[in-house]
């Protein structure tokens, strides 16, 4: 149970920090009653050192994520009327997130953060960030499938009900879906579905900022 507990503590630090201080956090562990007070500082430690060397795209993906369980909650408590010429943010970032604007430019944002300030690539770091980001829309398109939330298919110039009158439903905007077929299917697909446009969009970002950089590095003589 010791050992057990041990290893758990010690795999609390990332992966990094474990190459360097893991075997000496493991050996001082093991030489030393184990109290609830140093358990609990030792796992509040490991993880403060996860979050602080948490890289950007999985921040980038986690804010992120909350935008689109967001636009999940907004979907679900106000439909609003759905007309091919002007579409509702939300419903781009839902749906057809390479027609967002604010999916594109935080991806074209992470790629040139990405570009700047590591060796990483921004393409990478862009799908690590879209990844994230997708998991609320599969688990939306899950739930759909199995039956536990229901969901409705709006038509251009249809109008869905509201809340009150519905209850808990999701609307699905026929017609500006990524893929043909029932309304859970390109939700449950999100994941791949985001990450060719997110490679794109991360190595445009990249480019951008290393042309940028090219031109303000002095000129020698």
């Amino acid at each position: 149970m010791r050992t057990m507990l041990v290893s758990w503590l010690v795999r609390l630090y990332p992966k990094a920090w474990r190459a360097r201080y893991g075997a000496e956090l493991d050996e001082m562990l093991r030489a030393r009653p184990l109290t609830v007070g140093i358990v609990l500082d030792v796992a509040r430690s490991g993880l403060w050192q996860r979050l602080r060397m948490t890289q950007a795209p999985t921040w980038v993906g986690v804010g992120l994520m909350v935008a689109v369980v967001g636009a999940i909650a907004s979907n679900i408590a106000v439909s609003p009327e759905y007309r091919p010429s002007v579409l509702p943010e939300h419903i781009e970032l839902l749906q057809k997130p390479l027609r967002s604007e604010f999916y594109v430019l935080v991806l074209l944002g992470l790629g040139c953060w990405t570009a700047l300030t590591s060796t990483r690539s921004p393409g990478r770091a862009a799908m690590r960030a879209a990844l994230i980001a997708s998991i609320p829309i599969a688990l939306t398109g899950l739930l759909m499938v199995t039956g536990i939330l229901q969901y409705a298919e709006v038509l251009p110039g249809q109008i869905s009900t509201t809340i009150q009158e519905r209850g808990v439903l999701y609307t699905f905007y026929k017609g500006i879906q990524q893929i043909p077929g029932p309304a859970p299917l390109p939700l449950l697909l999100s994941p791949l579905l985001w990450l060719p446009g997110a490679w794109l969009w991360g190595t445009i970002g990249g480019s951008l900022a290393r042309k940028y950089a090219g031109w303000r590095r002095p000129v020698s003589a």
